[in-house]
């Protein structure tokens, strides 16, 4: 494991090496000096002669050859072509033996400049970003532990009762954001010219007590109660279906595998009854069909392409695992934006039954609920032959959320129009069965970062361009304030270079956890980055060269394979501003046993990692702000590269 190689402060800019920079001749004024070439220590004559010229490039010098150093090889030469000829006579031999000797000489040291010639230009598309400062000194080190410490003590203390975006007690939350950036010099970045973009939610809570389900068979009725047989998921109106209800085994459908659940029965209008967990045993080229590649959701996704009215999960282990985790799932009320809902609205309820419900339907299929089934038992899609009643409903309200933002204008009039924004929401979760979610790890640890990061920017000059602060509301019913931000911009969403996103940075993995919920908690030295190539391979180099220049972590970046099951870049606010083109990078620390749970507490923390990891990202944004052309965007949302 790499040992930390900590920066405990920053030389001065006038000293500073990362901001020396060689000015090539006109021929390549272009190019930056890369640092992989120094300079010689001390120059020969040609390096000499060409910086009396006024240019401190060699190449002035070196190439071509010079003339007088090649009359001086053919004197030498021209001495022994004479001894060996004689007074009358020209040798043929010897003097085709010089020239090629000559030819030789000169197409070697021309190889030699052209391979330096290369590694110059090399230079010019992909930029030596050790030579661009980094911020001042105190600017650095102000981002500090105790602080960042202060502001998660509040942010997740039990008196906000975890933030949720459909509380009172959000509303503290964003004041304390917008006070804390006023305090700093930020103005508000709101189209109001406040620090507030408000904007409406519709926020739906299901009653479970005017929530049933009932199966009616040709021997009677039977009543099952939400929260204990049953419990719902999706759907985001009132529920009333009374229709047939289909087995559908797994409810899988794969044509690209040859393989169908719903081929021979017809589910349109109907409720759809699929077993939770498990698979059809299929191969092909040698592979199994895996669980990642057919989740829950595309169940649900079949069910609903086939006509179903609503789809039943079965658990195939009655009993196993209870509703642990599901029951407040259940609860959660569904929220939308308001300018969304009408057409989000949706009456397709997805059920989940428990032990008795699904009992008793596994007795409809003529199985024994007893024990888990094996493939062998599981019979052919059919109808249960009994009637379903579903009744699920809501109270629903109209509520206000805001994301709040502030805007510290850059110094050079050229560029302050263009915008480097750094975010992280403050939201979390609601409290439940009589306990706080605090989300200390989520995202107190990413908001407490950026506000450090903020007030990183006032120390000192400020940087060419501006920097914008958003702190995101309602990530966690579905990213709906970035959602919103990017619909309706309070600055050109086309003047956004970069989105710095910080969301759950506060732990470490102790070096004796053996805890399998940890595995992927990053170590003390350890940074997960996400989605820093997806768009720009400038800002993947320059996060890269500022890492080295700075906290030097290891920075791993497995969470960004497209293949990875957790599929993180898609889960938080930097998502919506890539799909505009905004390149992005997503700071974080890795999942945890206290993820969305009520024990995700401040002395959890990690803050010594935090204010490094602060460092970083403030020297990142810095050197963002500060570069004298935009990010290049190689890779546009659609995957299509421009080079």
């Amino acid at each position: 494991m790499r040992l930390s190689h900590r920066v405990t402060s920053i030389p001065n800019a006038s000293v500073s090496p990362l901001r020396a920079r060689s000015t090539m001749c006109s021929s390549l004024n272009s190019m930056p000096s890369p640092s992989i070439i120094p300079m010689p220590s001390r120059p020969g004559k040609a390096t000499a002669d060409a910086m009396r010229d006024g240019c401190p490039c060699p190449l002035v010098r070196l190439t071509p050859l010079r003339r007088n150093a090649r009359r001086k090889r053919l004197g030498k030469n021209a001495s022994a072509r004479s001894r060996s000829r004689g007074a009358s006579g020209y040798n043929i031999a010897s003097a085709m033996a010089v020239t090629l000797s000559e030819r030789s000489e000169a197409m070697r040291q021309g190889k030699q400049y052209l391979a330096l010639i290369l590694l110059l230009t090399a230079g010019a598309g992909s930029r030596s970003w050790a030579t661009l400062p980094l911020p001042p000194a105190a600017a650095m080190e102000s981002i500090t532990p105790a602080e960042l410490r202060s502001h998660v003590e509040f942010l997740a203390s039990d008196e906000l009762g975890g933030r949720y975006v459909a509380s009172d007690s959000i509303q503290i939350a964003a004041r304390y954001l917008a006070s804390r950036l006023r305090s700093y010099g930020f103005r508000g970045g709101a189209a109001d010219g406040s620090f507030f973009q408000t904007f409406e939610i519709v926020v739906r809570r299901l009653l479970p007590d005017q929530s049933v389900l009932e199966i009616v068979t040709p021997t009677g009725r039977q009543r099952y109660t939400y929260g204990t047989d049953f419990i719902a998921f999706g759907g985001t109106g009132p529920v009333h279906l009374h229709t047939e209800a289909i087995f559908v085994r797994f409810g899988v459908t794969l044509p690209e595998w040859g393989y169908d659940d719903y081929a021979k029965v017809d589910v349109r209008g109907k409720l759809a009854v699929a077993l939770l967990q498990g698979l059809p045993a299929l191969e092909r080229e040698g592979r199994a069909l895996s669980a990642s590649e057919y989740p829950v959701q595309r169940k649900i996704e079949a069910a609903r392409a086939h006509g179903a009215a609503g789809l039943l999960l079965l658990r195939d282990a009655p009993g196993a695992g209870g509703m642990r985790g599901f029951r407040g799932a259940g609860l959660t009320p569904r929220i939308t934006l308001a300018e969304e809902d009408a057409r989000l609205a949706s009456s397709f309820p997805i059920l989940l039954a428990e032990t008795r419900l699904t009992q008793d339907l596994l007795r409809a299929l003529g199985l024994s609920p007893e024990h888990p089934l094996t493939p062998a038992e599981i019979p052919e899609s059919k109808p249960l032959g009994l009637t379903a009643t579903v009744t699920l409903a809501f109270e629903t309200q109209r509520q206000s959320a805001a994301n709040v933002i502030g805007i510290l204008d850059g110094a050079d009039p050229q560029r302050r129009n263009e915008y480097v924004l750094l975010s992280a929401h403050y939201d979390h979760l609601p409290a439940r069965d009589g306990q706080i979610y605090n989300g200390a790890d989520d995202d107190a640890s990413g908001t407490a970062t950026v506000l450090e990061i903020a007030q990183a920017f006032t120390i000192g000059e400020r940087p060419k361009r501006s920097i914008l602060v958003i702190f995101h509301t309602a990530e966690e019913v579905g990213l709906l304030g970035s959602k919103y931000f990017v619909a309706h911009p309070t600055v050109p969403v086309s003047a956004i270079v970069a989105n710095l996103n910080v969301d759950m940075v506060g732990r470490t993995r102790a070096p004796n956890d053996t805890n399998p919920a940890n595995r992927e908690l990053a170590d003390a030295n350890t940074l997960y980055l996400i989605g820093s190539d997806k768009l720009s391979r400038e800002l993947h180099e320059l996060s890269e060269q500022t890492n080295r220049d700075t906290e030097r972590f290891t920075l791993d970046y497995r969470y960004n394979r497209e293949d990875h099951p957790q599929r993180l870049y898609y889960r938080s606010d930097h998502y919506n501003y890539a799909q505009k083109g905004i390149p992005v990078i997503f700071y974080f620390t890795g999942l945890h046993e206290d993820y969305h749970r009520p024990t995700d507490d401040t002395e959890k923390l990690d803050f010594e990692k935090m204010a490094r990891i602060g460092r970083l990202i403030f020297a990142t944004a810095w050197r963002i702000a500060n570069l004298e052309h935009r990010l290049r965007v190689d890779t546009p949302p659609d995957g299509t590269r421009t080079h």
